[in-house]
């Protein structure tokens, strides 16, 4: 388990250090007022424009147990006048959970409180996080006036924790159902990174397990989110993103996940220069341009995918139904492929590979012979590049 963990911090020290060049505009600055390192942050201003500058706060990973503000992402944000904030917070060797929250919504007080000197927007923060630092800027931006979670931390507390906009990547988002899938790491171990974060074994602290999960905050007046995780993600579950991106399209929400193609936990697609342009794109959208995300070319508006009908599907009711029907419209002509993926991300079935005109579309999935186990399944919908996933789940 030891080997496992340090893996996980290994991944984010050496794509940090690849990106890290820059050094702060001014570094180590206690926001929690108590000379904690844990509790200091810095930053990074941009040098080809004026302020007032919107924020993007970086939250590293490390799996709540390692992993530094040195070990920075998101510099390339500074060449398009957005100034970048990068925090450390109180690790569960330290303090359990809600330290850590408390923690970033004390850096985000702070920020509030010293704009003016440091020529910040207050109105205009973004978090951006990867693993469990995804985790920590999902819940500031789900949980934003949840009382229970804002803490003291720094005083500052006529000033809102609120965010404008959260980038999530490969956060887990759901404690409850996180122990449910395939993994390298046992979640439900009490000496998993979340069972060490809780203080327990998930199953011995339901309570707790809700209030650290973001996707049980999820409301209407949460900030926009962008949601990125690899497909064959074996350290936090690709279903975890899955699930974030459901609840919040179920309420019809400014969300949008990128389902990063065969790519596990960081690493590859997420270097890519189309990854960082997403970040960059979204991050100007929310905190310069202010436009929606139904107004923005962002999100492909030439092609929606429908949930599948029936779901869940298979032996129900002592009745054989083993087929479910997958419903997707595009606007104009393109390559459309549509595939059928388990929970780790190994394909099982390609029901559409071809050029296809504009209209509607039915497309059956029958897994009578195909031998699949009970479960989550995930069918994705790549049209011309852009994709989009959702889960279905299969009953025999």
């Amino acid at each position: 388990m030891k080997n496992i963990f340090k893996k996980i911090f290994i991944v984010f020290v050496v794509t940090s250090k690849l990106i890290s060049q820059t050094q702060p505009t001014y570094s180590n600055i206690d926001y929690g007022g108590s000379g904690n390192q844990r509790q200091m942050l810095d930053i990074y201003i941009p040098t080809n424009s004026k302020g007032p500058f919107p924020v993007v706060v970086w939250i590293h990973g490390g799996g709540w147990l390692g992993g530094s503000k040195s070990n920075v992402n998101g510099l390339f944000l500074l060449n398009h006048g957005i100034a970048l904030i990068s925090i450390n917070y109180r690790l569960s060797t330290e303090a359990i959970f809600p330290a850590q929250i408390y923690d970033c919504k004390g850096a985000i007080r702070w920020i509030k409180a010293n704009s003016t000197k440091y020529n910040f927007n207050p109105n205009k923060i973004g978090v951006f996080g990867s693993s469990a630092g995804g985790h920590l800027a999902a819940l500031l931006g789900s949980a934003g006036d949840v009382k229970n979670l804002e803490g003291n931390v720094g005083g500052n507390l006529s000033y809102s924790s609120r965010v404008q906009a959260v980038c999530d990547w490969f956060g887990p988002t759901n404690f409850l159902t996180i122990v449910n899938y395939p993994s390298v790491i046992d979640h439900g171990s009490p000496f998993s990174p979340e069972g060490l974060l809780i203080g327990g074994a998930i199953r011995d602290n339901i309570e707790k397990a809700k209030e650290v999960s973001p996707i049980t905050y999820v409301s209407k007046d949460d900030p926009p989110i962008l949601i990125m995780h690899g497909t064959v993600d074996m350290t936090v579950p690709f279903h975890q993103s899955v699930e974030l991106d459901s609840a919040y399209k179920m309420i019809n929400h400014d969300v949008l996940f990128i389902p990063q193609q065969d790519a596990g936990h960081g690493g590859g697609a997420f270097n890519s220069d189309s990854t960082r342009n997403r970040v960059i794109n979204f991050f100007k959208r929310t905190l310069l341009n202010n436009t929606s995300i139904k107004s923005s070319n962002e999100l492909p508006t030439d092609f929606r995918l429908e949930q599948n009908f029936p779901n869940p599907f298979g032996k129900l009711f002592q009745y054989e139904n083993p087929t479910t029907m997958i419903k997707y419209q595009i606007q104009k002509s393109g390559f459309v492929t549509l595939k059928v993926y388990n929970s780790i991300g190994k394909e099982v079935a390609t029901l559409v590979n071809e050029y296809q005109n504009a209209g509607n579309y039915n497309s059956v999935f029958d897994a009578l012979n195909m031998n699949l186990s009970n479960g989550v399944y995930f069918y994705t919908i790549n049209y011309n590049g852009e994709i989009q996933s959702k889960k279905m789940i299969f009953v025999k």
